[in-house]
């Protein structure tokens, strides 16, 4: 049996931890913002078959690398004393050269861990620790950590000025971003793509196997998964329409010169709304899921909506109801924008961006009567109204999608925090494809709507992560 072994290492309280945690789809080790919490070398299985393992290791950190050096330059029995003194009286340096032991004896390739909020220039540990990983002659990847959000043009900066700061280390094979926090699925194909061209001759057959199969269980049927959950929402949606009891004369005049819905009308939109609001918080519960993450969108949504009638006791409570429904986190950067009608459909504002067929629904223009052949009124969704949500679920994939498990807990983002890049990408796609959008919610096909929804998605992962471009590609670009 073929074993790999891929090792974290990197200063003390550097996010190791973290990140073997969003890789490895659970929880492991301990997560604290104090130095050497893992004090011991843990190894974990990320995937195994009949020929062969990976295996991820989470290294204790570095601390004093200069002391670190003398001690490993110590052999014989003084080292072994010295070693063995040092697990009860400097437990610190002890775990750094577990790390190093670790790293010669077991590890194939080392993903090296920096802080990348800080500059090169000042990161002096950096280089007094890749002098002594350069002591095991193993492979090294840079990781750059920390740095949020991924940005290709920004990344591309930072991953050249690190290369550049460390070139005299022969011993660095690659380079790449890769926050623990905050990375996509799409980054880990490019590692685990970096990792195959390190690794030994002999172990290169096996373990394109054992990542083939790993990535088709935690990428490509996560991705297939995700698009079945939001074209089911948005089928639905799309065939939601509640019968709308007999309207008086007087009831539909009033309206007609009041351009408001009338009793009859607005208690039917309230079950429309309502049916939406729980068929919102269940999609989202049902990707989180997907992708093995805790967290619900609702977490947050009583006491955000509590603060923004507080702000704006007029807002109408439909629109407050769907605002919580679709986007608790979100509401603080609407509010002025629905009550200045400023927002457009089709995703071309920020925030109709974001919440979806609230858009439309805050315009009054969320929602249609449809007369039937036995003569009954209906009220259903509009066609503005469900290509916001299209739009909006595009948005609520990609927040999942870049939220790492070594975080904790998800919770629905501020619209603050998250990237026009994303918003603008997603607009555009629609923007060229809105007839054929449109077209596959009136048929309802379930194929259709998912072959869009994974179009868009794909186009956007494209559009942010130029270079694995070829990876993200689906294989039929029918209805492009």
């Amino acid at each position: 049996m073929t074993r790999i072994a891929i090792s974290l290492a990197g200063h003390t309280n550097n996010g190791k931890t973290t990140l073997a945690r969003t890789l490895l789809r659970k929880d492991v080790g301990i997560v604290d913002d104090k130095p050497h919490v893992t004090d011991i070398a843990d190894g974990h299985p990320l995937h195994k078959n009949e020929e062969g393992e990976v295996i991820l290791w989470d290294l204790p950190g570095f601390g004093d690398s200069v002391r670190l050096k003398k001690r490993l330059q110590q052999t014989g029995l003084i080292g072994w004393l010295v070693t063995t003194f040092d697990r009860w009286s400097d437990r610190p340096l002890w775990c750094s050269q577990q790390c190093m032991k670790n790293a010669k004896n077991d590890a194939d390739v080392i993903l090296y861990l920096i802080d990348a909020s800080n500059s090169p220039e000042s990161s002096l540990d950096v280089r007094a620790e890749l002098e002594v990983l350069a002591m095991v002659e193993k492979p090294v990847i840079l990781l750059l950590n920390q740095t949020g959000l991924p940005d290709a043009a920004r990344d591309q900066v930072l991953v050249q000025a690190w290369r550049d700061a460390l070139k005299d280390f022969t011993i660095i094979q690659g380079a790449l971003p890769m926050d623990g926090w905050m990375r996509c699925w799409v980054q880990e194909k490019m590692l685990f793509q970096t990792i195959a061209t390190v690794l030994p001759a002999e172990k290169q057959q096996a373990y394109q196997k054992l990542i083939a199969e790993w990535q088709e269980t935690h990428h490509d049927q996560v991705l297939k998964t995700s698009i079945e959950i939001m074209a089911k929402a948005l089928i639905e949606t799309a065939h939601d329409s509640v019968a709308i009891d007999k309207e008086s004369l007087f009831d539909k005049t009033k309206a007609l010169f009041t351009s408001e819905l009338t009793p009859q009308s607005e208690k039917a939109r309230a079950v429309m709304v309502e049916t939406l609001i729980q068929r919102s918080r269940e999609t989202m519960e049902a990707l989180l899921k997907a992708y093995q993450l805790q967290g619900a969108p609702k977490d947050r949504v009583d006491s955000l909506l509590e603060g923004v009638k507080t702000k704006s006791p007029d807002t109408p409570p439909e629109v407050m109801a769907i605002l919580g429904g679709i986007g608790g986190g979100l509401l603080t950067g609407v509010l002025a924008d629905i009550q200045a009608g400023g927002m457009t459909f089709g995703g071309g504002a920020v925030a109709g961006a974001v919440l979806g067929g609230v858009t439309a629904y805050a315009l009054g223009r969320g929602y249609k009567k449809i007369r039937g052949k036995d003569g009954e009124t209906r009220l259903s969704w509009s066609q503005e109204f469900l290509t916001d949500e299209w739009v909006a679920y595009g948005m609520r994939y990609l927040m999942i999608a870049h939220f790492g498990r070594g975080q904790g807990h998800w919770s629905e983002p501020l619209s603050a925090s998250i990237p026009q890049r994303w918003q603008q990408s997603i607009a555009q796609w629609m923007q060229a494809h809105k007839t054929t959008v449109e077209k596959a919610l009136t048929t309802s096909e379930p194929a259709h709507v998912e072959e869009q929804l994974e179009l868009m998605i794909r186009h956007v992962l494209n559009e942010l992560y130029p270079s694995a471009a070829a990876e993200t590609l689906p294989i039929s670009t029918s209805g492009e």
